[in-house]
Formats: structure tokens, sequence, C-alpha cells
């Protein structure tokens, strides 16, 4: 996942990335890439793009159903056109400095994708700039990665 996943929708923020690290989803058949990167000004950014494949639509279901109850960020809102279901999640924290994050998932068939990305600053990055990048993100995943 971390050699097939392009960056370059990240280009405008000017991120390095510092370090990969390619474990896999929790529990789950799949794989997955955390990229720990820094913005020009030598703050924290980070993006964890994951696909998980259960055996059956069902337990992918499940699986989408469950992570919507366990996550600590906001939701906010469906979003369309990019699977049998999917949705956004932000949050903000400020852990020594700005931190946004933005996460949007989605199911399709038995494939779950998770595009997480978080930048940090002086002030928070707006979801306005982080949603698209995501989203995009996403839709290059989905189509790579195999459905039942």
């Amino acid at each position: 996942m971390c050699k097939r996943t392009d960056l370059r929708p990240l280009a405008e923020l000017s991120l390095t990335v510092a370090r990969t690290d390619p474990k896999p989803p929790l529990g789950q058949p799949g794989a997955a890439c955390l990229f720990e990167m820094r913005t020009k000004d030598g703050h924290e950014a980070n993006l964890r793009v994951e696909a998980a494949t259960p055996a059956s639509e069902q337990e992918a279901r499940l699986l989408y159903r469950a992570t919507a109850q366990v996550t600590v960020m906001t939701p906010a809102g469906v979003i369309t056109g990019v699977g049998d279901e999917a949705e956004a999640y932000t949050r903000r924290s400020e852990p020594g400095f700005k931190y946004a994050e933005y996460m949007v998932r989605a199911r399709t068939g038995n494939l779950v994708m998770k595009v997480w990305l978080a930048v940090g600053g002086a002030s928070y990055a707006a979801t306005e700039t982080l949603a698209p990048k995501a989203l995009t993100l996403l839709k290059a995943t989905q189509a790579a990665v195999p459905t039942v």
C-alpha cells in the first residue's frame, strides 16, 4: 500500500514524508500504510490509507459500522458516489500545536476503505482543504483494490 499510494494530491500542503509504516489493518485481511510526515514549518502530519477485505460483504458491513461506534472523531456527514456506504469525520485538537484531522470511510461490497489525513500547524488546516485530498486518495485506492 505504501508504494501504491500516490501522494500528489497532497502537494499543495508541502508535506515531506519522514517515515512509512505498512502495518496492516488490525484483525482484518487487507493492506495499509501510515505516512508520517512533516509540514514545511516542522509540524507533524500523518496520512493513513487502509483497505480491509473481510471474507464477505456482511462482515464488511459489520466492520464498517463498528468503526463508526469507536471513533472519537465527530461525524461530518454522508458522502455519496464512493461506494455502498461512505461518511466523513473531523477532529481538532491541540497537542502543543493546532492539529486538524479528516477521515473518510467507505464500503463497497467486501472492501472497507479508510483514509485519515491529519495536519499540524500554527493554525488549523481547513476541513475544506483536507476533505478533497482525502477523497481523491480514497477513490484512487478503491480503484486499485479488488472486491468480491
